[in-house]
């Protein structure tokens, strides 16, 4: 079973109208629909035009359990290997990923155990 690590937030500056903050990483090969999750989740939105993301965009959304306001940074990468060395240097500080694929492609599902060797990858979990 996966287990949540709870960490509240002591920034400085920026919005503190929050408890906990957790930054997530989307992570995958391009054209599996990382940021369309990305935009229905954070935004209730969605375009069926293909657009590629260039090095990494993110979004936030705030979430309520417990009666605690959870705020996510979830982070959107490009899953293009050309962009890769660019992304990593995002991802300090991240406490999770969503490792996505596409069931269409079974490239992308074989793809599944190329990411999760990454060796940055292993020190978030």
């Amino acid at each position: 079973a996966a287990s949540v690590r709870w960490t509240r937030w002591k920034g400085e500056g920026g919005d503190q109208n929050f408890d906990y903050m957790f930054k997530l990483l989307i992570i995958g090969n391009s054209s599996v629909g990382k940021t369309s999750f990305l935009f229905r989740y954070a935004d209730d939105a969605f375009t069926s035009a293909f657009v590629s993301t260039v090095g990494i965009d993110f979004k936030v959304k705030t979430v309520y359990k417990n009666d605690k306001r959870i705020k996510l940074q979830i982070w959107d990468t490009a899953g293009q290997e050309r962009y890769r060395t660019i992304t990593t240097a995002y991802y300090r500080g991240a406490m999770g990923f969503i490792l996505m694929y596409d069931i269409t492609n079974e490239e992308s599902f074989g793809a599944v155990q190329d990411w999760k060797r990454l060796s940055w990858l292993k020190q978030l979990h």
